[in-house]
């Protein structure tokens, strides 16, 4: 028997498979749509990095080291100069006994290649059950958990490529936190490639808005893309510093107000009780008693124990200077010598002994790039044994700027009592006529010294003498006078000079014949406008250069602020 179908039924049936086809249709667009990517990235495409690399690819602060470190028996590995120059100076390399140095805040550690086991300068030996520091392809490397564990940093591995991101700066920054487990996408979008997920709690720098996603730097080193949603509120966050090792400071309990009094012989010294008879409120002298005067580390002596024993009968007392003005010196030799660093360090402080003198003043101007992390081994070697005998070191830097670099202050103030910034020189010999030490001068020096160092540690150096100049025909010569000096000048040519609020200081400028000449004087009123700012800043004391070129005058001045 036919069984008749109604063509309607037979319409609505095909109607009906089209719509729940179409709904079919729609909700797999929209799953496909809205449905997040799982895909990820690599991160060798991301970084761009071979693939076959069996190099540690490093971050720093988000600059991109890659092909840098090495894996070693399951441990990460970088050069020593890679993080002499990036991270921590403090791993010095010595060519002269091919170690690896580094010194904390009581002992000088050595390091040989490729062995469990490390010395300090004393001879205690340290077992370990890897090698700090190995040889790979003729390189040196250091341990890297070895180094973080000596350096206030944060880090973090990630892998594929393996990698470090290291953090070293201590800034504000803004973050937010991952409310749940959630991708880090190549770009905005749910359909973007996964580079990392991160867990609910991660803390994720903030770098960025786009419409309901968030720019994010993640722990591992990635920068990519969260959803709003899945972020918590911004917050700042800076970093907790790590209490790594520094030098036990000897510091003294009053401000310090130091004179350098210059000796140019052991008879030089009888000199002082003239120029010290005024200068009340001095508490340090530092008498230019050393000089290095050869590659192997010896040096000229003018120190008197009678000095010494007169200026601690006035409560005064003596850091003994040592400078670095032989220009016929190979100082790169000198300072990259443990030989020689060693022959300095223990000649001043067997010296300190035999004169009683109570601290070292080192005076090193003519440090150069080249061997500038030599230098700085020598004052942390200089720094153990000073410690030990309880005696202050400083040391006297030039004003902060990009060409002395170098001579890296914060890294000093690890192991130095005192840094000096020679708040002076602002024109010398040579240079164009203009002031010795104007007051905008004196007062970046000041600030941008305790920037790098902190107020506790600096002090202040200021001129007690200024430069009468004189240009003829175009040509401009200058010589060095003290204080009363240049007044006795302008009086013999019969001029005035005014005060001038920019400079902080009087300043004349006159026609003497067919020349001109101009003296940017330095005397009470300009001294106190320097002191307003030594005090203003807080810092740990004053040094004048040089006892005997200072008005009297000036000296209740000095002490009226520095206190």
């Amino acid at each position: 028997m036919k069984i008749k179908v109604d063509k309607r039924i037979k319409g609505i049936t095909i109607a009906a498979a089209a719509l729940v086809l179409i709904i079919v249709v729609a909700v797999m667009f929209i799953i496909v749509r809205y449905t997040p990517a799982k895909e990820k990235m690599s991160g060798y495409t991301y970084y761009g990095i071979d693939r076959n690399t069996d190099k540690v690819f490093v971050i720093i602060d988000g600059e991109l080291y890659p092909d840098t470190g090495i894996i070693y028996e399951g441990r990460y590995y970088l050069p020593q100069e890679f993080i002499a120059d990036n991270i921590n100076v403090g791993f010095y390399y010595d060519k002269e006994s091919d170690a690896v140095l580094y010194s904390d805040s009581e002992y000088m550690y050595t390091y040989k290649k490729d062995e469990n086991v490390y010395t300090d300068d004393t001879g205690k030996t340290y077992n370990t059950d890897y090698s700090v520091v190995v040889e790979s392809e003729g390189k040196c490397y250091v341990n890297w958990e070895y180094v973080a564990e000596h350096t206030d940093c944060e880090y973090e591995y990630g892998n594929e490529p393996e990698r470090i991101n290291i953090t070293l700066e201590r800034g504000e920054k803004q973050y937010v936190t991952a409310q749940k487990k959630t991708a880090v996408r190549y770009r905005g979008g749910i359909k973007s490639p996964v580079l990392e997920y991160v867990k609910k709690g991660d803390r994720l720098v903030y770098e960025d808005d786009l419409d309901d996603w968030i720019k994010v730097t993640t722990a591992t080193g990635y920068t990519g893309y969260i959803k709003k949603s899945e972020a918590s509120d911004t917050f700042a966050y800076i970093r907790e510093e790590k209490n790594y090792e520094t030098h036990n400071y000897n510091m003294k309990d009053d401000k310090i107000t130091l004179a350098w009094f210059q000796v140019s012989g052991v008879a030089g010294n009888s000199g002082i009780d003239n120029n010290i008879a005024t200068a009340s409120g001095v508490n340090v002298l530092a008498p230019t008693w050393y000089s290095v005067t050869d590659s192997s580390g010896n040096m000229s002596c003018y120190a008197s124990a009678g000095l010494v024993n007169k200026m601690h009968q006035r409560g005064t007392d003596v850091w003994a200077l040592v400078s670095d003005f032989d220009t016929n010196v190979d100082f790169a030799a000198l300072y990259s010598s443990k030989k020689a660093r060693t022959n300095m360090v223990n000649t001043l402080i067997n010296d300190a002994e035999k004169y009683g003198f109570d601290g070292i003043n080192l005076d090193c101007e003519n440090i150069k790039s080249a061997y500038a992390k030599d230098y700085l081994q020598f004052v942390r070697e200089l720094s153990i044994a000073c410690e030990r005998k309880g005696l202050v070191l400083s040391t006297d830097n030039y004003k902060p700027e990009a060409y002395n670099r170098c001579y890296n202050l914060k890294e000093q103030s690890r192991f130095v009592d005192y840094v000096i910034v020679m708040a002076y020189d602002e024109h010398y010999a040579g240079t164009d006529a203009g002031s010795v030490a104007s007051l905008p001068f004196v007062k970046e020096a000041v600030e941008d010294t305790v920037q790098l160092v902190g107020k506790e540690h600096v002090i202040a150096g200021i001129p007690f003498y200024t430069r009468i100049w004189t240009t003829t025909d175009g040509n401009t010569t200058s010589r060095a006078v003290g204080m009363q000096a240049a007044v006795d000048q302008l009086n013999s040519d019969g001029q005035v000079a005014l005060w001038n609020d920019d400079c902080g200081q009087y300043v004349a400028s006159y026609t003497v014949g067919n020349a001109t000449r101009q003296i940017w004087f330095e005397e009470e009123k300009s001294i106190e406008a320097k002191m307003q700012v030594i005090q203003e800043n807080n810092v740990a004391g004053v040094a004048g250069w040089k006892l005997g070129l200072e008005k009297s005058s000036v000296w209740p001045v000095i002490s009226k602020y520095n206190k």
